[in-house]
């Protein structure tokens, strides 16, 4: 069997000896780094082969089988949107042709475009904040963990300046936000068929991908003053008659109304997903973990719960 030699840099070494004195191992030093080294490669190794659908040590008929099934031509469609500079290109147009229609609508008073008549950021915010909210918020939500600091930080600077945006709207007032006379109640119809899309989209595609979402103390600290500021205005709003609420002459029934479709994803949907998959989602990581483990023992000798195990170890967060 031919051998192959490669060498690892000074941290990458300190790194696999740090991780082999961590799980214990009985030789320490070179030979457990070594060892781990191995414990890692295979299991990388196995997911990688397992994700591309082949067995381990795969023939050169296997590999040439499924090379040639991934190449076969794709549609004109998703060849033009795979390439960057078309994706520029219409990127341009589409900045353009805004551009344009904003020069137009509200320079040159073009009636057709209507902008006239919704020139307030409270128009653009009923128009916009849908999309921009269901492009972010899921991917906020399924790779927190490869959000920097900086990006975080970035993120919470612009979460306060909307704030302030807002409270100058109402208090200077900003003409032209149009925040001036406009309800809590009309902020929460706003904000209620976004955010719940946003969760669907992300509580869908985490359960698909076997993902789990947990709530840390922060996060139950926010939610926890949010309801609390919520009943409060509830009980202005209703019996000590606060106008700015816009709560006065809605029922029972229009609150079911703007709250269901947010409380179906958070509430309803993470078990109905269960239900309709017969648990899928599940059976599928376990089935992918059995496969890496019998791949993994087979190759190495180790546990499998060793090689899952360095598995999780092996993948770093990245783009910090």
């Amino acid at each position: 069997m031919a051998a192959t030699t490669f060498t690892i840099e000074l941290d990458e070494l300190l790194g696999l000896s740090a991780l082999a004195e961590l799980d214990g191992a009985p030789d320490g030093g070179v030979v457990g780094a070594v060892s781990e080294a191995k414990v890692l490669m295979r299991t990388a190794l196995a997911d990688k082969l397992v994700e591309a659908g082949l067995p381990w040590a795969p023939s050169a008929e296997a590999v040439k089988k499924r090379a040639a099934e991934a190449a076969k031509p794709v549609s004109t469609i998703r060849r033009l949107m795979g390439h960057q500079k078309v994706r520029k290109c219409a990127a341009c147009i589409v900045a353009v042709a805004v551009l344009v229609g904003l020069w137009g609508g509200y320079v040159q008073r073009w009636n057709w475009t209507g902008f006239q008549q919704n020139g307030q950021l409270w128009d653009w915010l009923q128009v916009l904040l849908l999309p921009v909210t269901l492009g972010t918020i899921p991917l906020w939500i399924q790779g927190k963990e490869f959000i920097g600091r900086g990006r975080r930080a970035a993120f919470g600077v612009t979460i306060l300046a909307w704030t302030a945006l807002v409270t100058a709207g109402y208090l200077v007032p900003l003409n032209w936000t149009g925040f001036r006379g406009v309800t809590l109640w009309q902020w929460l119809v706003l904000l209620v068929v976004p955010a719940a899309v946003a969760t669907t989209t992300a509580l869908t595609s985490m359960h698909v991908r076997g993902s789990k979402f947990r709530l840390r103390l922060h996060h139950k600290a926010i939610v926890a003053a949010l309801a609390a500021g919520w009943v409060v205005t509830v009980i202005g709003g209703y019996v000590l008659q606060w106008k700015w609420t816009g709560y006065a002459g809605n029922t029972l029934w229009d609150w079911l109304g703007m709250l269901l479709p947010l409380m179906f994803p958070i509430v309803v949907l993470p078990t109905l997903l269960k239900w309709v998959s017969g648990n899928s989602a599940g059976r599928a990581s376990e089935a992918h973990q059995a496969a890496i483990a019998r791949i993994a023992t087979a190759a190495g000798g180790t546990s499998p719960q060793r090689h899952i195990a360095a598995l999780d170890a092996a993948k770093v967060p990245a783009g910090r």
